[in-house]
């Protein structure tokens, strides 16, 4: 994207679980949150405290995938064992200086684990609102042919910007 270029809105989205598209997912998926790991750093010299993020080190991250009703998918994914899934969006932008509209290509690929499964609620004339909550152990963001963010917490990956975060700390170990 050009710097002559205003991000607009995602126009559309699937999610692929094991290559074969969910069926019946609504409304909007909830990324993960990626929130680093800290340590409060205080002492002789430092006028208070900060946290001090550990580089690639994460909390917990989760996402959501909401149904619209129950379905077999939602049971599918709560089998205690790893799944790959993969979103695929078409994301706009808006270019100032040439007045059209560019579409951007965004794939996440996510290996989870269940976390939870709500139900939802039975209504007449209702959709049940289901939802999956799933731990991310991997993702990788690509826009465009480019990797954003490849995050790993098993193999020991983390690249930002096609930047390997973890080079210098791996060569020291």
């Amino acid at each position: 994207m050009s710097v002559n270029s205003v991000p607009d809105k995602v126009v559309n989205y699937n999610v692929y679980n094991e290559g074969e598209q969910l069926v019946g997912v609504s409304g909007e998926v909830s990324l993960p949150k990626m929130e680093a790991m800290t340590e409060t750093i205080s002492g002789a010299g430092i006028a208070g405290e900060f946290e001090s993020p550990t580089p690639g080190h994460f909390g917990s991250m989760t996402i959501e995938i909401p149904f619209r009703t129950l379905i077999d998918q939602s049971f599918s994914l709560m089998v205690p064992e790893a799944k790959t899934l993969i979103l695929r969006a078409n994301q706009q932008s808006f270019d100032i200086s040439g007045g059209t509209f560019n579409q951007r290509a965004l794939k996440i690929t996510l290996k989870v684990i269940p976390k939870s499964l709500e139900l939802g609620t039975l209504g007449v004339s209702k959709p049940t609102d289901t939802k999956n909550t799933l731990e991310v152990l991997y993702i990788k963001v690509v826009e465009n042919g480019s990797t954003l963010l490849e995050l790993d917490k098993l193999n020991f990956i983390y690249i930002v910007n096609d930047t390997d975060v973890f080079a210098d700390i791996k060569d020291n170990i």
